[in-house]
């Protein structure tokens, strides 16, 4: 099981950051890896049941269409909706959104 390099603590008003959240599943290589980050935020993700064969690449990619999908909805422009994420760039969010199929 991999060692995080610090716990994280997680405010139950809000929900973990995208960024913190892609920085997590980096680290993901193992199923008891993945079990571990679950716990670790149990209740924000759709994360609570794996098959035998569960795909982690998957998994991030569908978090990342659930985050881009709500970023959008809350933002008038994709430029917002790349800030609410986090992320460095508007272009950044416009080739995600291409990589997954994501039209607004």
């Amino acid at each position: 099981m991999a060692k995080w390099s610090k716990p994280i603590t997680i405010d139950t008003s809000q929900r973990p950051t995208f960024r913190h959240i892609l920085e997590r599943l980096k680290d993901i290589k193992t199923q008891s890896d993945l079990e571990s980050l679950k716990d670790e935020v149990q209740g924000y993700l759709p994360l609570d049941q794996f098959e035998q064969d569960f795909d982690v690449q998957f998994a991030i990619e569908n978090i990342k269409r659930d985050y881009i999908s709500r970023a959008i909805s809350n933002s008038k422009t994709l430029y917002e909706a790349a800030d609410l994420l986090g992320l460095k760039s508007y272009q950044v969010l416009v080739n995600w959104m291409k990589k997954l199929g994501i039209e607004k």
